[in-house]
């Protein structure tokens, strides 16, 4: 029995002259574009669905996306015979191959507009079916229609997002895209939609904040997105659900038809989409979504909801650049029940590149949240988070430098108009720009400070610790008073600067020395490893197995303490672990195994938690001894573990890396 589901639709359209068996299938009437995947329209989105976050101004976004969608248009069922091979195949399209040129441009740090070019590579086998479903290669009583071949354009689509709400401010992110397609691509060959598409649709995304991680796991977001595709044309029309009974005999002929199945029209569709990435590593990103089509007038009716899901990955080469991976499947991926534009199987590669973010008018703002990147913040504690300046605070037409109440209007009325104060009806005796009716202190001028200046009354002490505001360093936080530079007013809770507050510190006024020896208790100490500029010095050994980069379990003290001073010791921002070994044994083998040793212990490091970027490995073999004797005590000395601070906070040391025999290794 031949159980004929399917985009019998695809047979039903299906045509051609009798003259055409070497030329490709295409629809006879209507058409329709068998790619459900489309990428999302810049770089700030998922896989697919799309993200809420848009382009600085003025900046540019390109990409290049290729997937490979496999075995779509199913027949759920139904069995039709490859005339290459004699086998059956469930479905009419094998592969469509698509390469998406994406390019975007951002526009006042609110919009995006862009293009998406598709080229499409879409093939499929030839295949008998019954006459009933029509349009032969050769006569009306003929099984056979021909193999599908399409290589060339999809349909341009030009597209825009207009942010309207911000994921990092507001409690979710909202964006508003349209995107127009237009008709270059060949609708009968299943490669372009029939005319002129509109396609506007909605994003949502909520996000953590960048301080947040689960797991190790952060910056999280969840996205999702609805639209509606209409299409100004015909849409191709085919039967699905047919059922036939295959007996083909030598004259290629098909018994009757048991069931004639119902049709299905391709016109304007439902789109949807849900997408996750979660931040895994510094550069990489893993990615999933389900997101799919539904027919619009064809709910409920089989064939018409398509659905994939896709799992993948992002490497960022900078910020907002970066090689994507995926792939997936149509959901359910057995033929029967499957959306006629999912696949069976998916996959996608791309690259996208956004150039780095900047700080055009440098005040601190970055280009993708400032609303006005080229002109900076005035910072006068009147929204100063825009990135905006407001020369002008209460609209009142008189600027913040001339204007003696630049939070206060002018009320124009007349009587000394130039100041920016309004006069009204009421008087301002002390010239604060406050009314007398207002004003707690209608004699004495608010001194404007940003603290309480809506009371009208000067604040000459405003934290109350004893230091008037003019000699307070930190006017709005008291002073601690506890005789150490009390006279500045600034609380000091970590007078020696060594990041224990004093709290907690038995040494308030001597720095800790972090050196893995009572760390936690905030004063000096003598331990294991001293720190002295340009190298950690350690008093102990580090031991190996004899010819071998194994660590001896007696080390781990030595080690612990290491770890603890570098971890203590932000400032060194690069050392360098340097292995060496006595004069005894083959050159090559001890330069080998001092490399090995030294490696093994910066990964020994690594594990305790030091950051793999401040630290780096080498090995010197015999060629730098400390001491040039030949006896068991200089061989002693000469097998060592050294620690060389090759960069800190201030910038390169200049400590003299290796000795001057290996100075070729440094090459």
């Amino acid at each position: 029995m031949l159980r004929r589901f399917a985009l019998a639709a695809l047979m039903l359209s299906f045509a051609a002259p009798s003259l055409a068996s070497a030329q490709s299938s295409r629809l006879q009437t209507g058409g329709m574009n068998i790619e459900m995947f489309r990428p999302a329209i810049d770089s700030r989105g998922h896989l697919t669905v799309n993200g809420t976050d848009i382009l600085p101004e003025n900046r540019l976004s390109f990409g290049l996306v290729l997937d490979a969608g496999f075995n779509l248009l199913q027949f759920s069922g139904a069995v039709n015979a490859r005339l290459e091979d004699g086998g059956t195949t469930d479905h009419i399209v094998d592969q469509a191959i698509t390469g998406t040129i994406l390019v975007n441009f951002g526009i006042a740090n609110w919009a995006v507009v862009g293009l998406q070019l598709p080229i499409q590579i879409i093939n499929g086998e030839a295949v008998h079916i019954h006459p009933y479903y029509g349009w032969s290669d050769t006569d009306p009583a003929s099984t056979t229609i021909r193999a599908l071949r399409y290589q060339g354009l999809g349909d341009l689509s030009i597209h825009g997002k207009l942010r309207i709400l911000r994921a990092e401010r507001d409690p979710v992110g909202l964006a508003a895209i349209v995107r127009v397609g237009l008709p270059t691509g060949n609708d009968r060959r299943f490669a372009g939609a029939p005319g002129v598409s509109l396609w506007p649709s909605v994003v949502m995304e909520a996000r953590t904040r960048p301080d947040q991680a689960f797991n190790g796991i952060s910056r999280i977001r969840f996205s999702l997105e609805f639209g509606y595709r209409a299409v100004f044309g015909t849409g191709a029309t085919f039967p699905i659900y047919g059922e036939t009974q295959l007996t083909m005999g030598n004259n290629g002929t098909l018994s009757p038809l048991v069931e004639t199945g119902t049709l299905l029209q391709v016109d304007d569709v439902m789109t949807f989409g849900a997408g996750a990435s979660f931040r895994l590593a510094r550069t990489f990103d893993l990615v999933t979504e389900v997101y799919g089509t539904q027919i619009a007038d064809s709910i409920g009716t089989r064939g018409a909801l398509s659905l994939e899901a896709l799992l993948g990955f992002k490497l960022f080469v900078q910020d907002h650049s970066y090689l994507m991976f995926g792939a997936g499947a149509g959901i359910p991926t057995n033929p029967d029940g499957r959306g006629y534009q999912a696949a069976q199987w998916r996959a996608m590669l791309a690259f996208i590149y956004e150039p780095p973010i900047g700080d055009r008018d440098g005040d601190g703002i970055m280009d993708d949240i400032d609303d006005c990147p080229n002109d900076p913040e005035d910072f006068d504690h009147f929204l100063d988070e825009d990135g905006c300046p407001e020369l002008d605070n209460d609209n009142d037409g008189i600027p913040d430098d001339l204007d003696d109440c630049p939070l206060i209007p002018e009320d124009m009325d007349g009587d000394h108009d130039d100041d920016g104060c309004p006069e009204g009806n009421d008087s301002d005796r002390d010239g604060d720009g406050i009314p007398d009716d207002v004003d707690q202190c209608p004699d004495q001028a608010e001194d404007r400070d940003g603290f309480q200046d809506e009371d009208g009354c000067p604040e000459l002490d405003n934290d109350e610790d004893g230091i008037p505001d003019t000699e307070d360093l930190c006017r709005d936080t008291p002073e601690d008073i506890d005789a150490f530079e009390d006279e500045d007013g600034c609380p000091e809770p970590d007078n020696d600067h060594d990041r224990i507050l004093d709290a907690d510190d038995e040494c308030p006024d001597e720095p800790e020395t972090y050196n893995g020896t009572n760390d936690q208790d905030g004063c000096p100490d003598e331990g294991s490893v001293i720190f002295d500029d340009n190298s950690l010095i350690i008093l102990d050994k580090i031991y190996f197995e004899t010819n071998s980069a194994q660590i001896l379990s007696r080390s781990n003290a030595i080690l612990d303490a290491v770890a603890a001073t570098l971890l203590g010791n932000p400032q060194i921002r690069l050392i360098e672990v340097q292995g060496h070994a006595d004069e005894r044994g083959n050159d090559e083998h001890n330069l080998r195994l001092t490399q090995d040793r030294a490696a093994s212990v910066v990964e020994a490091l690594v594990q305790r938690n030091v950051p793999r970027d401040r630290l780096r490995s080498a090995g010197y073999g015999e060629l730098c001894p400390v001491n040039p004797a030949h006896n068991r005590a200089a061989y002693e000395e000469n097998r060592r573990v050294e620690f060389k601070v090759i960069e800190t906070d201030e910038g390169p040391t200049g400590v003299q890396v290796a000795c001057d025999a290996a100075a070729n290794l440094r090459q």
